[in-house]
């Protein structure tokens, strides 16, 4: 709901979100269909109108190769924290993201022995 994006919208520091928001809708998406936006942009959807089928979703991110997780913020996400690894001899705040779970798939640099640049 639009207040729900209001509420989060304050909670980020942004004033008066009621008239400063630009809201575009998608509402003419239809069952089945498919939106794909940046990762940096607020979205949301209504209660599933279905009564007997589950709404499905997937999502695929794509990060810079050099990105790493706050360690503190990543495990307070219900979503992240599995990911964070202690080591007792590490006192590093950021640690790389695991190679199995975050695939590396593309990278201007040399990657494991085949050169993807564009220079040859």
């Amino acid at each position: 709901s639009r207040n729900l994006l209001y509420s989060a919208a304050t909670r980020e520091g942004i004033e008066d979100p009621e008239n400063s928001l630009q809201i575009i809708s998608l509402a003419g998406l239809r069952s089945g269909g498919l939106s794909i936006h940046h990762g940096k942009c607020w979205h949301g959807s209504g209660k599933n109108g279905s009564a007997n089928r589950p709404r499905r979703g997937l999502g695929l991110h794509f990060v810079p190769a050099e990105v790493s997780f706050v360690k503190e913020d990543a495990k307070k996400s219900k979503l992240w924290r599995k990911y964070v690894v202690e080591d007792t001899d590490d006192n590093r705040t950021t640690m790389d993201v695991p190679d199995d779970d975050f695939p590396l798939v593309w990278t201007p640099k040399l990657v494991k022995g085949n050169n993807l640049s564009s220079n040859g």
